[in-house]
């Protein structure tokens, strides 16, 4: 008989060492939870596929051995799953991703073992997620559901750079190597980028990002203001670059200091749509290179839960400014 807790586990995570832990990490869990079912994921897509089938078959519980991708993925598969929503099992993240953006938006342990006592606790969050449409690497359109963020420019160039960089490097250096590196080679697109309806901006774009989360690439605080569960997307909108410019203001966007340029801005909207007058520049979701613009993206308001504090009172809401 199939356990109520599935453990899906990504062994490629974090270069391949959560893989290498594969024991450790099912022990950790089941000196928890008891005995618990494990799926390892092989290829791009399988966790979507396990998530979908335990979801019909009536799992309470899905915990995410793996990072913001596997987590993305997991997501989708639950989402897509032909079960009520009220029957959406719930997701456990255990700190194993290379760059778990997710985890600090919802600030969440670093540690496996305090990860699975807030667990156990059953303390839940409803957080919004998103969907996104766009053209993959094929020119076909797809749709995909996204945790953290998707974005276009700059950032999709960097990730297909930094995926690889990453498995040498770790995560956070890997991604500054492949910003650095998409940078220096930059152009900025022509785009037009509409946001729930209404034209926002038409022209040289460097980036455009619909965040869900506060956090990318490892850290990176591109959407300071970012809520999960406010039913909004946060949009942040940098102009034009030239290199220069993007290399100086590099550690700003680690900071969540980036909003002080002339150039960039953040608005609140339920829905982006970014048409590119030539060309498809690249786009990612939740650290994937996928494809590339038109891109389409909106909020599904509390869509799923996540075991997580209670959310606190923020500072600012997501606001156009």
């Amino acid at each position: 008989m199939p356990s109520e807790t599935l453990v899906i586990l990504n062994p490629a995570s974090a270069a391949g060492a959560t893989g290498r832990r594969r024991r450790e990490i099912l022990h950790a869990v089941e000196s928890v939870f008891g005995w618990v079912d494990l799926e390892s994921t092989s290829a791009p897509g399988d966790a979507t596929r396990i998530a979908r089938h335990a979801a019909e078959r009536g799992v309470k519980q899905i915990l995410v051995a793996g990072g913001d991708g596997t987590t993305s993925e997991i997501v989708s598969g639950i989402l897509e799953a032909e079960t009520p929503e009220a029957s959406r099992p719930p997701i456990g993240l255990l700190p194993l991703g290379s760059g778990c953006d997710l985890a600090r938006s919802l600030e969440l342990p670093r540690e496996l073992d305090a990860a699975l006592e807030l667990i156990a606790r059953g303390g839940r969050r409803r957080i919004d997620v998103g969907r996104a449409e766009y053209l993959d690497a094929r020119g076909t359109p797809s749709t995909r559901f996204f945790v953290n963020e998707v974005s276009a420019g700059l950032s999709g160039a960097t990730v297909g750079i930094a995926g690889p960089l990453a498995k040498r490097l770790g995560a956070r250096v890997g991604f500054v190597v492949g910003a650095l590196a998409a940078i220096v080679f930059h152009r900025p697109a022509d785009l037009r980028v509409e946001i729930d309806g209404e034209p926002l901006y038409e022209g040289p774009v460097s980036m455009i990002v619909a965040a869900n989360g506060c956090y990318f690439g490892a850290g990176m605080r591109v959407a300071p203001n970012a809520r999960l569960d406010d039913g909004r997307l946060e949009i942040a909108l940098v102009r034009g670059l030239s290199v220069s410019r993007l290399l100086a203001n590099l550690p700003s966007f680690y900071l969540g200091r980036h909003g002080r340029h002339p150039d960039v801005s953040f608005h609140a909207a339920r829905t982006l749509r970014v048409l590119a007058k030539e060309g498809a520049p690249p786009i990612d979701l939740d650290g994937e290179a996928l494809g590339g613009v038109p891109l389409y993206a909106e909020v599904l308001s509390g869509a799923i839960e996540v075991f997580a504090p209670a959310s606190g009172a923020p500072a600012h809401s997501k606001a156009s400014r």
